[in-house]
């Protein structure tokens, strides 16, 4: 019997070790460090319940105990803290614990996944382990009595108790407002501490934000807390926190705010309000606390920006600066296009890239319209650096334009609520009108600068009209900037003209230092009826895929009063590599029956110290009350020396009934595809515009044909004879002329005729063309011209006298240059007298 009986007691201590052993072995992980629960500080109204003796050299302490509520029933989690004092391994086979819940429930203790590896207690070491039990219904963690045990056979159920940890009333596991709390996360030792409880409505919902604090100590990243969380109000209500990003890592001895989310009913109180974090223990299919928090009183952010204010915003850890610098309107196609200047900056020690916030104006109606965020999204920012960018966004011109609002909302990741970060007041501001001669500041992401309307003109283009805007742009800034290639929205009041815009950037400047000036041209066309009242310029250049502007201007000071030059001055053209001085030569009438052509010559003198190809000239003819006639013009293609001249002729045809003695002379500088056209191109506007008062003068004819000129040609009749025989019905004429050409003077193609006029004693004319040659230089030629004139009723006179006139004729119009009489000899023999002797 005895034998049996201790057959029996050995068989129920082996079933016993081998209960206890299964349950280490179920939940068999890497024990550490540990983590979770058992990762959590000492708590020290815990530490003031003393040890329990295990046996001699290994006692044990309770360091941490919790309960979290959960359908399935509570679960309770303690941490008992092993110290081996001896100098053999102690194997934790031979102890166990219980729990007595405050309902009265005794539950052995299991070991949680994380600790279900601790076998043993090494020399001289210690260890910590986390057990659990489902406590049921039991709500209370004070007055939970934890009691170790040891197998000793010499006791009737073969347990032993050792001793014994009471949980006292005072004791709480929620940490107090303020304070952190020292966890191991992912094997790292991390610093927690819940920073604050903010209030958000969005669209009739209510969130809350909690922002939490990591600080982690240890040597390596912390890729992923483990820990999920939960709102906890005073009610016992729970709500689960969703983070408002996926990527939570914590680079070693960094600290870094988290942010968690939760949808909560509108009714929910929100005075002491706590934080609750878990672990997933899915093995056991269980969550076990980790920590808890008292959090901060709940506040509502003020998201309100006022007029000009500034708002700061955080970018993972670093600090950004928000303003609305300036914002305008202006109406078009019934919409209300608003233009809005974003300043940020990095107020941080580190450099910085803008995620993607949604943006959108809100009406006082109700409505949202989106605005592009194109130019924030992805601009990196260095320390301290700061940028301007700006925003545009459309909404209909009849809602009101005076209460609205810029929302800033915090980028969300998939699936995850997007909150408001600010909302700016946008005061209501119509687009300015820029000022001639007025310099305003402009910000982009490429500098700081001013810019200053020098003119805008409207002045003709064939059967259209051209609008002419002539810009300044100085560097402000501290460095050279690099200027991008720039093109050119124009709107022309409501009417978009952009197809035909173009720049022309004076010198092709490439690069501003710091307080040096460009100037540049836009230009466009427009309907010649177009009545034009308000002009909108945009310039803009490539940022990635994308364009951005680089400064709009609008303004209603659109002239067609240009700088007249007085008549007998020179006309200045300042454009760089294109100096040259204009001056007036003569201008003439070429009168007709129908119509007549005004001309003019200008000698045009290269200002530039070296050798330069003129600028392409285009003019027009204007009168008092704005009628034009477009020119046509003649000049050089060669390169002129420096001071060298050559001549430009300039003329239109004109109806009979204008005054021509009161037109100007209008002349620009012809450009196409952004750049300065060179003689003989075709431009397709022009640009600086200036008039140029005439001296219209038509000599009189001279009495003589010794010296004639038609500018650069000179010509000389040397002689002249007339002979008319008794026996035949004809007169002789012969003329013997000197045409020379000044070399001075580069010109382009010559278009004027000489013509000589012989007119009998009747009356009766003959012609013959002077031929002029282009290329004639130096000594000049002499040459001959014969006419033979024929008529019955020279039979009748024995003498007489022909008048040979000298015409300038072009585009068969004609001027008299000179004229002069000639006796004409009548010869009864073969005998012929020069005329004269």
């Amino acid at each position: 019997m005895g034998y049996s009986t201790r057959k029996q007691a050995v068989l129920m201590v082996t079933l016993a070790v081998l209960s206890q052993s299964l349950a280490f072995g179920a939940y068999a992980a890497a024990a550490e460090p540990a983590t979770g629960a058992a990762a959590s500080a000492a708590v020290s109204k815990l530490e003031g319940l003393g040890s329990v003796s295990l046996k001699r050299g290994v006692s044990v302490k309770l360091t941490e105990a919790a309960l979290l509520p959960q359908e399935g029933g509570n679960i309770l989690t303690y941490t008992l803290q092993y110290y081996n004092g001896t100098g053999n391994s102690v194997s934790l086979i031979d102890y166990f614990s219980k729990v007595t819940t405050s309902s009265g429930a005794v539950i052995q203790g299991k070991p949680v996944t994380g600790s279900a590896a601790v076998k043993s207690i090494p020399a001289g070491g210690s260890q910590r382990v986390t057990y659990y039990v489902n406590a049921g219904k039991a709500a209370k963690i004070n007055g939970v009595r934890i009691a170790l045990y040891g197998w000793d056979f010499s006791q009737a159920n073969y347990q032993k108790k050792l001793g014994t940890f009471t949980i006292p009333g005072s004791y709480s596991t929620v940490t107090a407002r303020g304070q952190s709390r020292q966890l191991v996360l992912g094997g790292l030792p991390v610093s927690v501490k819940a920073e604050g409880l903010h209030i958000y409505k969005v669209d009739g919902k209510v969130y809350a934000k909690v922002g939490v604090s990591f600080t982690n100590s240890g040597a390596k990243v912390l890729t992923d807390t483990g820990l999920k969380g939960y709102l906890v109000s005073p009610g016992g209500s729970v709500f689960e926190l969703i983070p408002d990003k996926s990527d939570a890592k914590v680079q070693p001895k960094e600290q870094r705010t988290l942010y968690y989310l939760a949808d909560i009913p509108s009714y929910t109180k929100l005075d002491n309000m706590s934080l609750r974090f878990v672990q997933e223990d899915s093995t056991l299919q269980i969550k076990l606390p980790v920590a808890e928090y008292k959090l901060p009183a709940a506040e509502t952010p003020d998201l309100n920006v006022p007029v000009n204010a500034v708002k700061r915003l955080k970018v993972n850890n670093s600090t950004i600066e928000t303003q609305l610098a300036s914002a305008a309107v202006y109406s078009e196609d019934n919409l209300a296009k608003w233009s809005l200047k974003f300043r940020v900056r990095n107020m941080g020690d580190e450099a910085v890239t803008l995620p993607a916030y949604p943006l959108r104006l809100t009406t006082a109606e109700g409505y949202g319209y989106p605005v592009s965020n194109t130019a924030l999204t992805g601009l990196t920012l260095k320390p301290l650096e700061e940028r301007t960018v700006e925003l545009s966004a459309e909404l209909p011109l009849k809602l009101n334009q005076g209460v609205l609002r810029l929302h800033m909302t915090e980028p969300a990741e998939e699936n995850r609520v997007a909150l408001p970060a600010a909302i700016f007041q946008i005061p209501y501001s119509l687009q300015p009108d820029h000022l001639l001669a007025t310099e305003y500041p402009v910000q982009n992401p490429l500098g700081t600068f001013v810019v200053k309307l020098e003119a805008v003109d409207r002045l003709p283009w064939s059967d259209q009209d051209q609008v002419v805007a002539k810009l300044s742009l100085r560097n402000t800034g501290e460095t050279t900037v690099q200027l991008p290639a720039l093109t050119a929205l124009l709107k022309a009041g409501d009417k978009d003209i952009s197809g035909s815009a173009q720049i022309v950037m004076d010198g092709s400047v490439t690069h501003l230092a710091p307080q040096e000036t460009a100037v540049l041209y836009v230009a466009g066309h427009l309907p010649y009826s177009y009545n034009l009242t308000k002009l909108k310029i945009i310039l803009q250049y490539a940022s990635g895929e994308a364009k951005a502007n680089f400064l709009t201007l609008f303004t209603s000071q659109v002239d067609n009063t240009l700088s007249t030059v007085a008549a007998g001055e020179p006309l200045q053209i300042r454009l760089t590599g294109k100096k040259a001085e204009v001056l007036e030569r003569q201008t003439r009438i070429y009168p007709g029956t129908d119509s007549k052509l005004i001309y003019t010559e200008l000698l045009m003198t290269n200002e530039e110290l070296r050798r330069t190809q003129p600028a392409q000239l285009v003019g027009y003819y204007r009168t008092p009350d704005h009628q034009y006639f477009e020119a046509v013009i003649s000049q050089s293609e060669a390169s002129l020396n420096a001071k060298e001249q050559s001549l430009v002729t300039v003329w239109s045809k004109l109806p009979l009934e204008i005054n021509a003695s009161e037109l100007t002379l209008y002349l620009g500088e012809g450009i196409a595809d952004g750049k300065l056209t060179a003689p003989g191109a075709s431009p397709t506007a022009y640009i600086q515009t200036a008039g140029l008062a005439l001296n219209i003068a038509n000599p009189a004819p001279l009495p003589s044909l010794k010296k004639l000129e038609l500018f650069p040609f000179s010509l000389s009749v040397t002689q002249a004879t007339a002979t008319m025989s008794e026996d035949r019905e004809s007169i002789e004429a012969k003329l013997s002329y000197r045409l020379t050409r000044s070399a001075l003077y580069a010109a382009g193609a010559n278009e004027h005729k000489l013509v000589a006029e012989l007119i009998d004693p009747f009356g009766q004319p003959a012609e013959k063309l002077l031929p002029l040659e282009a290329e004639l230089t130096g000594a000049g030629i002499s040459d001959t011209l014969s006419f033979t004139l024929n008529n019955r009723a020279y039979k009748a006179i024995n003498g007489g006298t022909v008048r040979l006139n000298i015409y300038n004729e072009f585009q068969g119009k004609r001027i008299l240059l000179g004229s002069e009489s000639y006796p004409v000899v009548y010869e009864k023999s073969a005998v012929k007298k020069t005329v004269g002797e």
